[in-house]
């Protein structure tokens, strides 16, 4: 795969005329809609989505997949992943982690975000050039794009649209992960979403109050300075879960929204979470 935009189309069936009227006349699908069209011949509905899958990894890396619930509509418009406005700093905290090398030329353009960004990073992402230690590859649980989560349980209602949405969305989900994990030799996931996390894992009762709980254990550890304790604070927000024979284990992150919020000495925590998985991971290599 060389291109992140992709297409996609999934049959609605007898929802087609309700998804169809709700994404077209309400408000909030609007970013939506402008990625998407139906075919009313084929009750579909074909719309615009992301992936990055960098073709091949560098030697020593380790591909380690970043796994988001759905894409945002006007990151798919705009043609990268956690482009628009608020989601942009997400970038800075990804390539401060200690595993990082990104180049000067990349460094430059994440804060200063201009159309040639999406460029820059499109060509750093696909080649992996920006560590000697991991290879990033980004993908969703649900592919079909919405501003929050939550909106898709809009979308699909009622007791005949979640089968649909479980057999349209979720399910051929998990598959597309597993087929990208056995192809290039993925055993490591890192979920943002503890929802998400919770429909990998098959386990409701994981990561209650996560984002609090990881802050404490941060705070905590600089004080400590003991990892091993850290991960017994959040165990659950470390999983290893069977798919289809292939063992992956799973890590829930600290949630994007998050992604500004500094501890006592100026660290942003989510760079600190995100630095404690990759070494995690390093150590199990």
């Amino acid at each position: 795969m060389t291109s992140i935009i992709q297409k996609q189309t999934i049959a609605l069936g007898s929802q087609f005329e309700a998804i169809k009227e709700t994404i077209q006349s309400n408000e909030q699908f609007f970013n939506l809609a402008s990625i998407s069209s139906f075919n009313s011949r084929n009750a579909t509905i074909t719309f615009q989505t992301e992936k990055i899958h960098p073709p091949k990894n560098r030697k020593n890396q380790s591909p380690i997949l970043l796994l988001f619930s759905n894409p945002h509509p006007l990151s798919v418009a705009s043609g990268m992943f956690l482009s628009e406005p608020h989601s942009r700093a997400f970038w800075e905290r990804l390539f401060s982690c200690n595993c990082m090398q990104p180049n000067k030329k990349l460094m430059k353009c994440v804060p200063n975000w201009k159309h040639e960004t999406i460029k820059i990073l499109t060509e750093n992402l696909l080649s992996s050039t920006y560590s000697d230690q991991v290879s990033l590859y980004f993908d969703c649980l649900e592919s079909l794009p919405t501003n929050q989560y939550s909106d898709l349980k809009k979308i699909f209602t009622q007791k005949a649209g979640k089968e649909l949405r479980k057999n349209t969305l979720q399910i051929p989900g998990m598959e597309n992960l597993h087929k990208v994990s056995v192809k290039h030799n993925i055993n490591s996931w890192v979920v943002f979403s503890a929802e998400a996390y919770r429909y990998i894992c098959m386990n409701k009762t994981l990561a209650k109050n996560a984002p609090d709980r990881i802050i404490k254990a941060i705070d905590e550890n600089l004080l400590e300075k003991d990892d091993e304790h850290f991960w017994e604070k959040l165990h659950d927000l470390k999983s290893t879960v069977l798919i289809n024979n292939r063992e992956i284990t799973v890590y829930l992150s600290l949630i994007a929204r998050r992604k500004n919020w500094k501890n006592k000495i100026g660290e942003h925590y989510f760079t600190i979470m995100l630095d404690k998985i990759f070494s995690k991971i390093e150590e199990q290599k």
